[in-house]
């Protein structure tokens, strides 16, 4: 792996000094910059002019509109402005940008596995398309919970995107250990508006988007309708012919719709449809095979190079780095998502008192089918179809009023279902003279999980500059699950109840020690149910426990130099307890059949600890910088693990995906062209430092490639002018084509490890807007 001058440089200065030091720096820092610099200052905060000044930016992290300062939760929010400079397009996009959160893919966009802090979910088998485990994080779109159905869904006419780090069990509840995320759409309004929006980029990736907003009856009722098209031919060349190719065509749409038949009465409905299609999950080949691959399929294959030994490139392609765009498979690969979901709002007020109901529906289908092998002989083929649906109905009810109490109660029902078809069968080569199409492994599952809560929070300001906020929440979650496998001559079948029960508290503060200076501190619960499984040995569980995780956070928001710099900053320590790992053995069950099981089990104690900075600074007029940094610091505190026949300690092993340091810096320059024409021109740099991908990479010694994850960083440039109603820009994305991926997935059987490389992309963007 190379890397780049930036990384080189950044390990050089930042990532030698003591971490724990630095982390432990950096909250106390910015309290003396926030303190001397009120006090520097504050002569000329009273007299000087607010014209330059970063601006408020609103939340509803709480189910209130607040101001992200007041808010004692440490947050990443980005605007409407901020995500279409940086052109955020899914999920991978925003957490790049956000300190102590980061992402792996599969090679499909459709699933991708999100950490924030370090808490994720570890369980998803090989090719991550497997959620026995559930999430550890909340995500709505419009208060509406979507992560059962999609963690990825389109960034498309968004007004906001917020990342909540730490526990946030009281709002968003359901598996929130490690944070949430909220996504907030444009809503109808009064104003007849329209936009188009077309993009051509790398790899003949063709993009159309298009925004209507229609006032029906003025005050009364409006529409506002979203569509969004994308194809490209994809990054990855499969050389043969008989094997399809990587190309991708997504189709997105939504309306939505406002009804306002009173002053104190607003009702929101709307509905969204995704289709993604893909010809086939992006990857290469790492290298690294099995042993039943290396010596069993591919023995005795021919000595391309002539050193009298079996080629160990038996498709012809190369391993990566030095191949970053091709394969070799003999059958093509259909992989795709369909969703659809209706969410109904209504806000009714009276007195003051504000009452919120929210009804929603989403369904999903996740499905792959051909070639699994990875390979260009046709040893075996798959078929895989998951299927999620998801209803809800929530009832809010809060006061508005300027009280020193406010306080929000609330009540949820959610019911899910699932279903999981997934079958493997033999190819025209006939392995081991097994016929054609004869299943040799397939499993269904069907389950149910209903679940109810209570919740709700009281903020009482003690003083003009003290409040103290009491939130929690009660869940019952009962689960209902059906499995049923075939592998060889084996057939089972099962069934199982669980019920789980969590009471989860939220004690926090927060105190203004000076104009724009705000401290807080949180002690607050996280809860993720456990579930069931299939163990085809009678040596293991046939359930596994649920998840508990305290977390403990003190941090400070300013707002300093006039409102020209915004320095954020917080300190955290989490204990968590019965992490849900898992684990992957191979055995005989009882009637002597060869088997592999995947299953969960919980670690005894694990900890997460860190720190995290957000600065903005308004340099001066036309220039403007961003920056946050995260220290993360994960491990094991005990873990016994159940591999190759024995028990294994693995005390001390650093949680996946938690790489120490990440880093997210941009800055933007803006100025006249002349005196109808402004441009801007912006810089991006992303660092994540190493780490490892999955817990099935205990079985190697650490830093084993591929499950390791070498640091990376990379850059992105952009640059646009805008004329009234229309702008147009040019953009670079990973400016220096940095080498890197960020996950190591399994082709059963045969392929082995693949990675999803990266690559520069660079394009042009035209928007077109009409009032």
């Amino acid at each position: 792996m190379k890397y780049s001058q930036h990384t080189r440089a950044f390990n050089s200065k930042l990532l030698n000094l003591k971490p724990t030091r630095l982390a432990l720096a950096l909250l106390p820092a910015s309290i003396g910059l926030a303190l001397s610099s009120a006090s520097a200052f504050a002569q000329d905060q009273q007299t000087e002019s607010n014209v330059l000044a970063i601006e408020e930016v609103i939340v509803t992290a709480q189910r209130r509109e607040e101001n992200l300062q007041d808010v004692p939760i440490s947050i990443s929010a980005f605007t409407t402005d901020a995500i279409e400079k940086n052109m955020f397009e899914g999920v991978a996009d925003y957490i790049s940008a956000t300190p102590n959160a980061s992402f792996i893919s599969n090679g499909s966009r459709a699933k991708k596995k999100i950490s924030i802090r370090g808490v994720s979910s570890f369980s998803g088998g090989a090719d991550g398309l497997d959620d026995s485990g559930g999430n550890t994080f909340g995500f709505y779109v419009d208060d509406f919970s979507v992560v059962n159905s999609t963690i990825n869904p389109p960034i498309m006419d968004v007004e906001r995107i917020e990342i909540l780090r730490g526990p946030q069990a009281t709002y968003f509840g359901r598996g929130a250990m490690g944070g949430g995320i909220s996504v907030t759409t444009k809503k109808p309004d009064n104003e007849l508006y329209g936009s188009v929006m077309l993009d051509y980029s790398r790899f003949d990736t063709k993009d159309v988007e298009g925004v209507v907003n229609i006032p029906v009856v003025e005050d009364v009722f409006a529409m506002r309708a979203n569509v969004k098209y994308t194809k490209s031919d994809g990054n990855i060349k499969n050389i043969n012919a008989t094997g399809g190719g990587n190309e991708s065509e997504y189709k997105y749409a939504r309306l939505a719709t406002r009804y306002t038949p009173t002053d104190n009465l607003t009702i929101d409905f709307t509905l969204y449809s995704t289709q993604e299609d893909v010809g086939m999950r992006e990857g290469v080949p790492s290298g690294v095979f099995s042993t039943f691959a290396g010596d069993v399929l591919y023995s005795g294959f021919p000595d391309r190079n002539g050193d009298g030994v079996a080629d160990p490139d038996p498709d012809g392609v190369g391993f990566y780095p030095d191949n970053r765009n091709r394969v070799n498979f003999d059958q093509p690969q259909n992989v795709g998502t369909k969703s659809g979901s209706g969410v109904l709002r209504i806000d009714y007020t009276t007195n003051d008192l504000l009452i919120t109901s929210i009804t929603g529906y989403i369904s999903s289908n996740i499905f792959i089918n051909g070639d699994i092998d990875g390979g260009s002989r046709d040893f075996f083929n798959e078929f895989r179809d998951n299927r999620d649906q998801s209803f809800s109905q929530e009832l809010r009810i809060q006061n508005t009023n300027d009280s020193r109490w406010q306080w929000t109660v609330g009540g949820i029902y959610a019911s899910d279902e699932k279903t999981r078809q997934h079958s493997t069968f033999v190819g025209a080569q006939e392995i081991f003279g097994i016929p054609e199409f004869t299943v040799i492994s397939s499993g269904d599952s069907e389950g149910e999980v209903d679940t109810w809560a209570v919740f709700g929070q009281v903020d009482y300001s003690m003083t003009d500059a003290l409040t103290v906020s009491l939130g929690a929440r009660y869940t019952q979650e009962k689960q209902k699950t059906t499995l049923f496998s075939f592998t060889g001559a084996r057939e089972d079948s099962v069934s199982a109840d669980e019920k789980f029960t969590d009471f989860s508290p939220r004690l926090a503060f927060s105190y203004q020690a000076r104009e724009n200076i705000n401290f807080y501190g949180t002690i607050s619960k996280g809860f993720k149910a456990g579930g069931v499984q299939v163990p085809p040995f009678p040596t293991f569980s046939d359930s596994f426990d649920e998840e508990e995780l305290w977390n403990y956070e003190i941090g400070i928001k300013t707002d300093l130099l006039n409102n020209r710099l915004r320095l954020n900053a917080a300190l955290f320590y989490m204990d968590w307890d019965g992490l849900q790992v898992e684990f992957e053995q191979t055995g005989l069950d009882e009637e002597g059949n060869l088997v592999i099981f995947n299953g969960l089990n919980n670690s005894e104690s694990s900890t997460s600890k860190g720190a995290e900075l957000t600065l903005t600074a308004l340099l001066s007029e036309n220039l403007v910088a961003n920056l946050s940094i995260g220290y993360l610091d994960a491990e094991f505190d005990e873990l016994t693990q159940f591999l190759d026949g024995e028990n294994r300690v693995f005390d001390g092993r650093t949680i996946p995906r938690s790489p120490k340091w990440t880093v997210a810096a941009d800055v933007e320059y803006g100025f006249n062209v002349s005196s109808n024409l402004d441009g801007y021109v912006r810089a991006e740099w992303r660092y994540r430092d190493d780490y490892t991908a999955e817990t099935n990479a205990f079985l190697r010694p650490e830093g084993t490639y591929p499950w390791y994850i070498p640091s990376y960083d990379f850059v992105n440039l952009r640059a646009g002018v805008e004329h009234q109603n229309f702008s147009v820009s040019a953009y670079v994305e990973n400016l220096f084509d940095s080498n890197f991926y960020t996950n190591a997935y399994e082709h059963a059987y045969t392929g082995g490890m693949f990675v999803e490389p990266s690559f520069r992309t660079y394009g042009v963007r035209a928007k077109y807007e009409f009032r």
